[in-house]
């Protein structure tokens, strides 16, 4: 009965909303707090984050704008006069679509593992989210670092 306990859906919910909004990877073995992210660190989490909750917004609310990514997009482009395609073009990856369609796919598959649209409902989660990304974007406004161009 203990082994079963594990696979609960309210277990890895619980659970992968744990890792999920607390953390974020610079390296595969190092864990980082969001707050703590700077630099080039912070700006890759931050459009990370906002393609993130843009595709929580289009499957599980039916939004189909991308408010948080053209947040992110308005405040590059005051403050670095480039558009989120080229920062992600100049510090991430070539292929942007490529890197916006892996964002989506890892995280709809996070999604899946938590119990799809409805179990997160029952969370916290767009609550965390939403304060995830307030939180890095605001860092971010704040940052003096400069993306190479």
């Amino acid at each position: 009965m203990k082994s079963r306990l594990l696979f609960t859906p309210f277990f890895t919910i619980t659970l992968l909303f744990l890792s999920f909004s607390a953390y974020s990877a610079d390296a595969p073995s190092e864990k980082t707090p969001l707050n703590a992210l700077k630099g080039e660190a912070l700006h890759i989490k931050l459009v990370e984050v906002a393609y993130q909750y843009d595709s929580y917004n289009k499957r599980c609310r039916g939004l189909s704008i991308s408010r948080e990514v053209d947040e992110v997009n308005r405040l590059f482009l005051r403050k670095y006069g480039i558009t989120i395609n080229n920062f992600i073009k100049l510090n991430i990856d070539r292929d942007t679509r490529g890197y916006q369609q892996s964002i989506q796919r890892d995280f709809y598959n996070t999604l899946y593992e938590m119990g799809g649209c409805e179990a997160t409902k029952e969370t916290d989660f767009l609550d965390t989210m939403r304060n995830k990304f307030r939180l890095l974007i605001d860092n971010t406004q704040t940052s003096p670092w400069f993306p190479r161009t």
